[in-house]
């Protein structure tokens, strides 16, 4: 973080701050004290040093509403105070009682601190420390940092929990969709990178409220400003390219980054994941407000790094920028513009076993998608006062998807074609009052519109009445609209130990879903019935009212709060021409107690109860087809979902002595909960969820740790995770059928940082999952893996390293696969240009073919990869 010092020779008379800083017996010298304005708190105002009975004198320059005084002594903990309403007085006495720091001398100790220093709620990494050379975006540094992860679609998490925010320098340039910035800023030039835990990206709210949100700031080398940027393009051996460009622009009132890359060797620089039903984290923080999707667009799953299987021709756009107008005013804009084809050859086997009868279903499929999407995002910021904020933010979103697959069904072959739009608008709007140093209002509005149209061809199709005709086509339309409406203000107190939060509000959820299932007949006539329809409105309004109540001294911290929620439902089936409607007053609870052992570990309990309403895609009654052999539907029900969930947690964590250590056990009891009743043949499925009044329970034990032995110059991590889920389902008119799933996940990774010519990285990983039918086991099976990367350094500016990774998918057949992977760089005297020779695939894997069970099947999936192929690619930063 920079800051600028002003210095003045002046003094301004009209307002003088003075005050005593004393450790609780005398004053402290040679205390430094310095003055930061609350409107611009990365800078320093003005600043003094006490003197030997530590005594301290600012007269400032000009007059100011609101100050916050820092005081840093060495062997003391730092401190800082906020003071408002400086004009109203002439002079203020501020005094401040300094605690003793407590700091380890032994020379491990001392050699750590050079790679993390912790100070307060922020530990700074010194990124130089964890680097082996292979290292080229942020992404692949902050994966040897301890403490920090980061999974397959680009989250990142601290200590377990995911962060909020990632920061350039202070600013939060990219919001929600930091991996703009993970996966595509050169890791050379970060300086440090400082995770900020009790984040709180609102100025105005600081010290009011205990937050358990993280964010990550990179802080980038001195010099790196005005404009400065990297780009690279590799053609390899069967066309295969890579390019890419990227730019940052920094100075005192402008902060902008964009990145274009075009590629097709299965690199995804972007947020957005099309290829998997998880969020992507382009839109994780939207999730409550799109709409959901029910039809089919392709499994591109696996269990491979996408390197491997990700078979492409992407392209993306983006630019991020962020303008100061003036102290008190900023705006920030998000554009970008994200293009893609992605192919994949996919084939299953499944054994399905139940109720005493066996039969084999054979599926294969050539799939094609297109995913276009275009974003925009905006953000306007202004302090009216130095107790006064106000904040606007908007968002654009428009998708265009275009799936396409030749499929085979137990020998019977099928053309699909789906397509998607998806539209997304949103606006919030953020209030905030502090009213006074204890005290703060806020007030809150969103509105966002969702709609996600669907069109699926299938031909030929398949008969929904059982009559024997021929069919020539399926056709299936899905169409969900939502419209969110948020209304919410919270009030703050604190006092010494206490802090207190009043909140309410309004919601408005409103949802429309129309559906359309046809059949053409040889004769070209269509065919349909109410079963095969769905024209509903779906709505729910919501006032609310909560509390929570907080208490911390020393060693203890203790949290609770209460939420009273009265909703009101409306359930219109136009379709079938029934109306439902309901009013029901709930009560949330949430319980959390912590305990300090120290300052490196501590033990938390936490309790909650929540009551959520039905999601949207499960209020529909008529058929669905979503995919070629597919039917889904539901028995409506608008029961609320009641569980109760408890998590009990131990972490040990000692930065000085790169010790890391975690251990949670959490247990969910859901009162109810949804249930599915399938019905399986060689042709086709069709699943009905239900909802029972049957208590569902999970159990889950997680530990992770990491240590650094100093005398091996080895880091090694250990993730261990073991869960219990209970469930029950109905397959082809059985009676409930009680389900048990046991899941036993371990990995241990080693890495080496000697610094010397050699270093390596293993790790081995191990799944073992078993499915129970009753007290029977029905199905289970094992799969290890393992990878090898090995760094050489044969010259500072010539590098090169080699990863091996071998694979067993199952473990009770021979099934094995190995890759290899290599890369050979070299770079300039002057670090500017570097040259790179690739390899991926060197073993030229063409297939990979996995396990997956349930409690009544048993299947082999497999789908092609990319092929082997050596590339050339060379970078120039500037």
């Amino acid at each position: 973080m920079s800051f600028f010092f002003f210095l003045i020779s002046f003094q301004f008379k009209a307002q003088t701050i003075t005050g005593i800083i004393s450790d609780k017996k005398s004053g402290v010298d040679n205390v430094f004290v310095t003055i930061r304005k609350v409107t611009s708190p990365n800078l320093i105002y003005q600043f003094t040093t006490t003197n030997k009975d530590g005594f301290y004198e600012i007269n400032l320059k000009s007059k100011q509403d609101s100050l916050i005084i820092d005081v840093n002594a060495v062997d003391y903990e730092p401190t800082q105070k906020t003071l408002y309403n400086v004009q109203d007085r002439s002079s203020h006495k501020v005094d401040f009682i300094l605690e003793q720091r407590i700091t380890e001398l032994k020379e491990v100790v001392i050699e750590h601190k050079q790679s993390i220093v912790v100070r307060n709620d922020t530990v700074t990494y010194n990124p130089d420390s964890f680097k082996d050379g292979t290292e080229r975006v942020v992404e692949d540094l902050l994966k040897k940092m301890p403490g920090i992860k980061v999974e397959k679609n680009g989250e990142i998490k601290y200590k377990g929990k995911s962060i909020k925010k990632l920061l350039l320098d202070g600013d939060d340039l990219f919001d929600l969709q930091y991996t703009i910035g993970s996966r595509n800023i050169n890791s050379e030039i970060i300086d440090k990178v400082q995770a900020v835990e009790n984040f709180n990206d609102n100025p105005l709210l600081k010290n009011l409220i205990n937050s358990d949100d993280v964010a990550l700031n990179l802080v980038l080398k001195k010099g790196k400003f005005d404009i400065s940027g990297n780009a690279e393009a590799g053609y390899g051996f069967r066309d295969k390219y890579d390019l890419s460009a990227t730019g940052l622009v920094i100075n005192r009132k402008i902060k902008g980054f964009s990145i274009g890359t075009f590629n097709n060797i299965g690199n995804n620089m972007s947020p957005y994941d099309f290829t998997s039903e998880i969020v992507s984290t382009g839109h994780d923080g939207d999730k409550t407000y799109l709409t959901p999707q029910l039809l089919y667009q392709g499994n591109f799953y696996s269990d491979l790094d996408e390197g491997y299987h990700r078979i492409n021709n992407s392209l993306y756009l983006n630019s991020n920028f962020l303008y100061k107008f003036s102290d008190r005013t900023s705006s920030k804009v998000n554009v970008g513009v994200y293009d893609d084809k992605i192919s994949r050859r996919n084939s299953r086997l499944s054994i399905y076993s139940f109720n005493n009868e066996s039969f084999q279903v054979s599926e294969s499929e050539i799939l094609k998608k297109k995913p276009r999407l275009y974003n925009v995002n905006w953000q306007v910021l202004h302090k009216s006062a130095d107790s006064l904020m106000w904040e606007y933010l908007g968002k654009i979103n428009y998708e265009d998807i275009d799936f396409r697959s030749q499929s085979v069904n137990n020998q019977i072959n099928q053309s699909n074609k789906v397509k998607t739009t998806n539209i997304f608008l949103k606006q919030n709007l953020i209030f905030t009052k502090r009213i006074s140093p204890n005290s703060a209002f806020t007030g809150y509005s969103h509105f966002s519109k969702s709609s996600s149209p669907q069109e699926y061809l299938l031909s030929p199709g398949t008969s929904l009445f059982n009559d024997n005709s021929t069919i020539i086509e399926n056709r299936q339309s899905a169409r969900f609209d939502k419209e969110y409406l948020v209304l919410n203000f919270q009030y703050f107190i604190k006092s010494k130990n206490t802090r207190l939060l009043f909140k309410g509000g309004y919601k408005m959820n409103s949802n429309d879903f129309e559906s359309r299932l046809y059949e053409i007949a040889g004769n070209g006539e269509e065919r349909t019935s109410l079963n095969f329809q769905n024209d509903l409105q779906y709505n729910i309004m919501m006032p609310y009212f909560g509390s929570s109540y907080s208490y911390a001294k020393k060693k203890f911290a203790f949290t609770a709060g209460l939420s009273a929620q009265y909703y009101k439902f409306k359930l219109f089936n136009h379709s079938q021409g029934k109306y439902n409607k309901e009013n029901d007053l709930i009560f949330i609870p949430a319980a959390d107690v912590r305990y300090f052992f120290n300052r490196k570990s501590s033990l938390s309990a936490r309790y909650s109860f929540s009551q959520t309403a039905p999601e949207e895609k499960n209020i529909f009654g008529g058929f669905v087809l979503n995919d070629y052999r597919s039917f889904v539907n539901n028995e409506v029900d608008v029961t609320f979902l009641k569980t109760h969930s408890y998590l009990l947690n131990y972490s040990f964590n000692d930065f000085y002595n790169l010790t890391t250590f975690q251990i949670s056990l959490g247990h969910n009891y859901r009162i109810n909960d949804y249930f599915v009743r399938n019905i399986i043949n060689s042709n086709i499925s069709a699943s009905t969820f239900f909802q029972l009044d049957v208590g569902n329970k999970n159990y889950n034990i997680n530990i992770n740790g990491e240590k650094y032995f100093h005398f091996m110059r080895t880091t090694l991590q250990i993730n261990v995770n073991y869960s219990i889920s209970q469930s029950k389902n109905v397959v082809n008119e059985s009676n409930l059928r009680d389900v048990e799933n046991k899941v036993a996940f371990f990995d241990i990774t080693g890495r080496t940082g000697l610094r010397g010519m050699f270093d390596f990285e293993n790790k081995t990983s191990f799944i073992h999952i078993t499915s129970l039918l009753g007290d029977a086991t029905q199905n289970k099976f094992s799969t290890l893996s393992n990878s090898l990367k090995s760094i050489l350094k044969i010259r500072s500016n010539i590098k090169a390293n080699a990863t091996l990774n071998f694979i067993m998918p199952d473990l009770s057949i021979n099934n094995n696969y190995w890759f290899l992977d290599t890369e050979l760089r070299y770079t300039s005297a002057n670090k500017k240009v570097e040259y790179s020779l690739i390899g991926r695939n060197l073993t030229n894997n063409k297939n990979f073919t996995t396990i997956s069970i349930t409690d009544y099947a048993r299947s082999v999936s497999s789908h092609n990869l990319v092929e082997r192929f050596i590339m050339l690619k060379c970078s120039f930063n500037f």
